[in-house]
Parts: C-alpha cells; structure tokens; sequence
C-alpha cells in the first residue's frame, strides 16, 4: 500500500468500472429524483450565459449614445437571470442532499449488516477503531463525493455551455481561451494523483488515531493505575502526528490547485484583452465583444478549476468507496446452510474428533471426544489456556471448527439455523457486558416480547429483586455504558436473569462467578439449581461448590481431555484434577476451612 495506508486482511481492490456500476446500483431507486437532478443542471448552465450577454448588450446600447432607460431592461435581465440561477441551486442542492442522504443510509446499514454476520474471529483479529473509521469517516467522505457529483455535472455543464457560446461570438477569441484548458489540465493530473494517493494515506491514519482512543479510553483505569498517562500521550502524539502530516499533504493536494488556477486565469485575461484589442483594430470584434469574453472567462476558468479539483475529491471518494465495500464485501466464514435446519432442540451433544486451531500450526483442541446427555450437568477443568472455553464458543458455533464434528441430538452444528440454534444456547461468562439502556431493556434482551410476571420470576429466581427494587427507578434505572453504575455482582446477577428468561435448552456458564465477591457468589450458587435444572448445562469453573455438584467433571490439559469422572473417583486416581484440587479447589472446601480454624485455635 501507498505510504502510511495499511492493508488490511479484508481489503480489497475494485476497479474504476466496478465502483460506478456499483453506486448506479444505489442510485437507481431514486431515478425520478436524478432526472430532476440533470434538469436542473442543463437549466443552470444555460441560464449561466445569458447574464454576461445582457451587460455586453447594455454596453452595446450605450455605445450607441442610448440613454438609461434603453440600458435599463437589460440590468433588470442580469438581476432576474442571476436570482433564477441562484433558486435553481437552492433547488439542486436540496434534492441532492436528499438523495445522498439516503444512499449514505443504505450503505450505513448495508455495513452494520455485514459486520453484524462475521464470526467472532475477524473480530479478534481486526481493530475496532479502524473498522469504525470506516463506518463513519469513510461513508462521510462519500457523502461528500456524491454532493460533488453533482457540482461536478454542473460545472461541466456550464463549461461547454460557455465554450459554445463563446464559438457563436466568436471563434478567433474563442482560440485564445481555449488555450489554456491544457495548462488546467495538466495541473489537474498532477493534483488528482496526489490527492488519491494522500486520501488513502490519511483516512488509514485517521483509523489509527480512533484505534488508539477507543483503547485509551477503554483502558483509562489501568493506565491511571500504572502510572501511565506521560507515556500514552507520547504515543498518541507520534500517531496523531502521522494524521497531521498526510492531512497536510491532502489539503496541499485539495486547496494548492486554485492558487495555479488564478494565476493562469490572469494570463488568460491578458491574451484576451491583447489580441482582442488586435481584433478591434481590425474590425473583426467589437469592444463589447471583449468585455463578454474577459465576463465569460471566468465562467470557463473556475468550472474547469472545480472540475478538475471536484474530480479529485472524487477520486478520494472512490477510495472511501472501496474502503467501505471492503468491509461490505468482506468474506463471511460463518454462514447458514442452504437448507439449514430448524427445530427445538432436546439436549444431547457430542463431540467427535473435534480439533481446533486459531493460528495456523497452533492447535487449541486436540481429538475431542465426549458424549453429553440431555438434561446432563458438566464441569470442565483445567489451567489457564487449555480450550475450555474454545469448546464453548464451537458449540455455538461463534467460530468453525478445523476438523471433526460437534452435534446436538444427532445434528452438525454448521447444518442448524443460527438463529435457531443461538436462541436455544444460554451463554453466562465472566466478562459480562451490559447495554446502555434501562435494567428492564438488558434483562429482556434476548426476549422482548417477555411479560413482566416471567421477568419478575426470573428476578426472584436470581435473588436480584432486592437491589433492583432499592434501584432510583426500579427497572426503568437508566444504565451507563457496559452496566456503569451497578457493581460485578449486580451485573452478573441481571446477566443470569436475562439468561434464565430466554429459558435454553442447553446453558454454558463460563467463570461466570470468578468476578464476584463470595456473598454474591453465595446467592448466585442458589440460584444455580434452578437455573441447571431440566437443562443441559457446561460449567466451566474455578469454585468447587458448582464442580462437585455437577454430574461429571472433565479434566483437560493442552487441548486434549485428559481425565473425566466425579469428584470422589477423580480424586483416588490422584492425577491432574487432584493437583488442580490442591492448587485451586482446596481452599474452598468446608474440610480445608476447618482445618485452618483448629491451627488457628491450636
């Protein structure tokens, strides 16, 4: 890529031809409001001419010895002619703003869609700042390229208007102006390529200065825990510095077209009015004849300085364009099958050879096999890293697996419906993430049309109507962004509820009490035998309590299952679930708490 401009995994390249076949494909539904459009623009660029004419007939008039009232018709023309020009903008403008707006919107929604279909992989592995970059800095950039479109026509309009009237007057003179489209011309090359290449350059710059916010703000307490807000402003303003730099470029590129433009416009003016004078002397032009032409360069000189500035901001267009369609276009690697299956699910799942691998050459799972009984309570255990939760996020299919197979009642997972399936999967982790909103809209999230006597069941069945109660509004309590406001337990403790009232068949709780403190952990362990039961349920799981009252327990170590069994057997075998229980279970035992309290008394 050009300078600064990184690609990105997605990224794509599209050919001139493709993305205007593309946006005439978002412009068709608005075909009654385009001819309008082009209507105004002819109407504009012929309307253009004619005030220039009244001025040279005025002067034409007074050469003549005519007195005011014969010029008077003649300025009242050039007021009326400028005004009509003037609402024929205001017209355009306003239909074009329109029209904009609502491709701006399809394609906003268009994006929202696409990235709402990828699975959680392009999302570990693509920046989030850089993506929304795109959704929001590069549809901007389109929406002012399809404003400059139509400035585009227009000034194109208004320039062969002008150069065929000039030709009617008179074609010697004409030569003259025409002689300096090339110098145009060739600046407007030069720009164009330069503006397209710094575009690029700026709008990937940009992406990194969203990046670089969003994960500052995000992790502001850690930064202000260590110490390092100095050291994160000096990053930020190395990044930001880039910005600065390529958006200095882009304006050069933009803005450092007119200043040429102006100069080669007084050049103009002076081969006009000196071989003008050549003409008058010869009799082959009258000097109302140059005072037209010297009013007339200017509408020739500035369309074709916007013409060749509006293209390159469209040329930075269609790079936003192919920077948006990227995303738009991105391959989805988890997707329905063409006759995906839909039906209620009972409860039974197996795992057959079941591998797994993030990276390439890294596997995560390795030869899974476990059959899993509906209405079956399981714990898996095991260090830090060795795919607990991988086998979690496979079952409900937020990633594909590598190799092998994972089935519910007899069916592959890849062959369900998504919808069908993830509404019947209850998933409760440790990082809980709560929505801006009300406590009401968070806990009826994953089922709207839930009446207030099952929400408040739920409530109960979590023991979360205490706090919620004593809540400024009960259930209508605004909450801030990610549940601010309520501490872990509470926003555990609604993520349990809105969990248990989209009532799935099979739950996955993945460390979902590591966070909170014991007495929250005390009252959500209540609540877990009525949120187990009649359910198929994997609990991945540090707390002993939950381990030993599940109905098996599987022990895994570097991607494989390595032990599998209930508490007491697992403990005689005295292999790794006995040195998990000495490292992390012990403590937690009644037996162990006992122990402690007779050295104490001792």
């Amino acid at each position: 890529m050009r300078g600064f401009e990184k690609k990105e995994s997605y990224d794509r390249q599209y050919s001139d031809k493709d993305l205007i076949k593309r946006f005439f494909k978002y412009l068709s539904p608005y075909f009654l409001m385009v001819i309008l459009i082009i209507l105004g623009v002819v109407a504009t660029a012929i309307i253009t001419i004619f005030p220039p004419t009244m001025v040279q007939n005025a002067f034409d008039v007074l050469e003549a010895n005519a007195g005011w009232t014969e010029v008077l018709p003649f300025a009242i023309g050039y007021v009326l002619l400028s005004l009509l020009s003037w609402i024929f903008q205001v017209f355009l403008g306003i239909i074009v703003t329109i029209v904009t707006q609502k491709i701006i919107k399809q394609i906003q929604i268009e994006t929202y869609i696409s990235l709402q279909e990828h699975d959680l992989l392009f999302f570990d592995t693509e920046s989030t700042g850089k993506i929304m970059s795109r959704v929001t800095n590069d549809t901007q950039e389109l929406a002012d390229m399809l404003n400059i479109i139509s400035q585009f026509l227009s000034n194109f309009f208004i320039l062969i208007t002008v150069l065929i009237w000039m030709f009617v007057v008179n074609w010697r003179l004409s030569f003259v102006t025409i002689g300096m489209a090339p110098f145009v011309m060739l600046v407007a090359l030069i720009f164009r390529k330069i503006t397209r290449m710094t575009t690029g350059d700026w709008r990937a710059a940009i992406g990194e200065v969203n990046a670089s916010f969003q994960e500052s703000v995000s992790g502001i307490s850690i930064a202000k825990a260590f110490g390092r807000e100095k050291k994160s402003k000096e990053e930020f303003e190395v990044i930001n510095y880039d910005t600065y730099r390529y958006a200095k470029k882009r304006a050069f590129a933009v803005m450092g077209v007119y200043p040429l433009m102006d100069g080669i416009s007084v050049i103009g003016m002076f081969g006009i009015t000196l071989y003008g004078s050549s003409l008058i002397l010869g009799d082959l032009a009258s000097p109302s004849v140059i005072l037209l032409f010297l009013l007339l360069l200017n509408r020739f000189i500035y369309p074709l300085v916007r013409v060749a500035s509006q293209y390159s901001t469209i040329q930075s267009g269609f790079a936003a364009m192919e920077r948006v369609f990227s995303i738009i276009d991105a391959e989805k690697e988890i997707t329905n099958p063409l006759d995906s299956i839909i039906k209620k699910i009972d409860g039974q799942i197996s795992f057959e050879k079941v591998y797994h691998q993030y990276v390439e050459g890294t596997p995560v799972l390795k030869d899974i096999n476990m059959e899993i009984q509906s209405g079956e309570s399981i714990a898996i255990v095991g260090h830090t890293g060795v795919g607990k939760t991988t086998i979690a996020s496979l079952l409900m299919r937020f990633y594909d697996i590598y190799e092998g197979s994972i089935k519910i009642d007899g069916v592959d997972v890849r062959d369900y419906d998504l919808q069908c399936l993830r509404s019947q999967i209850g998933l409760v982790s440790q990082d809980v993430f709560l929505f801006s909103g009300t406590v009401l809209d968070n806990i009826k999230y994953g089922h709207p049309n839930a009446t207030l006597e099952e929400i408040e069941k739920v409530i109960d069945i979590v023991d979360a109507k205490e706090f919620i109660d004593a809540m400024p509004d009960g259930f209508e309590t605004e909450l801030g962004e990610r549940g601010k406001g309520l501490s872990a337990g509470q926003r555990q403790m609604i993520s349990f509820a809105r969990t248990l009232l989209s009532n799935p068949r099979i739950l996955i709780l993945d460390e979902a009490t590591a966070a909170v403190d014991a007495y929250t952990e005390w009252k959500i362990q209540e609540a877990l035998d009525s949120l187990l039961a009649d359910r198929t349920s994997i609990v991945i799981a540090h707390r002993l309590t939950t381990i030993k009252n599940s109905d098996r327990i599987i022990v895994m170590d570097q991607g494989k299952i390595v032990e599998e069994g209930n508490h007491e057997n697992l403990m005689k075998d005295e292999g790794l679930y006995s040195e998990l229980y000495e490292t992390y279970f012990k403590h937690q035992s009644s037996e162990w708490i006992s122990e402690i309290s007779e050295v104490f008394t001792d």
